[in-house]
């Protein structure tokens, strides 16, 4: 099992240059986005133009069973979703050797320029009916993510098959879900980090300053054992977040190079499913949801395994489109 984190998207179709009038998705001048996606999202995704973005290129990840070979890639009429494992490729118009794991490093082969290198990535569209917005749930491992490219395969189909209407994409922020974590949940860990730190900091802890640099010191409380976060400490975190009251009280943490301009990251379990919400910028609640997967042969998420948990994830937030 490895950690993997999935990231949840809303998003809306518009007229150009009108975002307040979004539109219907089950019935968009007569046309229903799910129906377009289940039928034409993967061929679309199969063949799109690498030049159109940015020399990327995409696919849907194709396997075989039983001597055919078949894509990843699913769908559901009673919830109205597609979801499925989608390949992007990325070639960074470089020249790179490819060399064996060994003491010696032997060069197995050499990537060309204009060769990609390919990853694959879980993936979910959900449109429910009698909402003006749909979910979009993508896999990220680590620094790889699906996002930008998904982004443009995504708008450009709808352009071109919902009679040219644009696309907006947002982050999901559910604030009720948010503090049901922050006040309920188990508290994994509490990460303070202030972004800039003064010259005096700097030298307390370097010895010496370098004029014009930027340090960053990061502070993890971790409860180990069958310790817990007190409640008051969550009580302060619900406060940051409704009325940035900020996280410090006295001079101890301002001693060690802390104020009310730090930044405060929390971990927590809740039902089975952990959440990592980062109060950089209290009107930007942004939750990363972490979940524990099964490798396939190649190393990557077992398609069975990550689709199971990003449903769950999605029926866990109680917004009943699942």
């Amino acid at each position: 099992m490895e950690n993997r984190k999935l990231e949840v998207y809303t998003f809306i179709a518009h007229p150009n240059r009108k975002p307040d009038e979004s539109v219907t998705l089950e019935d968009v001048f007569g046309n229903d986005l799910y129906v377009k996606l289940k039928n034409d999202f993967a061929n679309f995704v199969d063949t799109f133009p690498p030049l159109m973005m940015d020399g990327k290129t995409s696919k849907i990840e194709k396997i075989e069973v039983e001597g055919q070979i078949k894509s990843i890639f699913k769908h559901n009429d009673s919830s109205r979703y597609i979801n499925g494992k989608i390949m992007i490729g990325d070639d960074d118009g470089k020249e790179q050797d490819v060399v064996q794991n060994n003491r010696d490093k032997t060069v197995l082969y050499t990537k060309r320029k204009g060769q990609s290198v390919e990853r694959p990535y879980y993936f979910m569209i959900i449109i429910p009916l009698g909402l003006k917005y749909g979910f979009i749930i993508l896999e990220r491992e680590g620094k790889h993510s699906a996002k930008g490219v998904f982004d443009k395969l995504l708008k450009k189909f709808i352009q071109d098959n919902l009679s040219g209407l644009n696309c907006k994409i947002n982050n999901f922020v559910e604030s009720e879900i948010i503090k049901e974590y922050l006040q309920n949940g188990d508290y994994n860990s509490i990460t303070l980090s202030q972004k800039i730190v003064s010259s005096d900091r700097a030298e307390q802890y370097l010895g010496t300053y370098i004029d014009g640099s930027k340090y960053k010191i990061e502070l993890k409380i971790t409860p180990l054992e069958n310790s817990l976060i007190p409640i008051n400490t969550k009580n302060k975190i619900l406060k940051n977040l409704e009325k940035n009251n900020g996280f410090f009280e006295g001079d101890e943490f301002k001693s060690i190079g802390f104020d009310d301009d730090a930044n405060v990251k929390v971990v927590a379990t809740k039902d089975g499913n952990t959440r990592t919400i980062d109060l950089e910028d209290t009107l930007k609640i942004r939750p990363y949801y972490t979940i524990a997967v099964a490798d396939n042969s190649k190393g990557f998420s077992e398609f069975k395994d990550i689709n199971k948990e990003a449903k769950k994830l999605i029926k866990g937030f109680g917004l009943n489109i699942l």
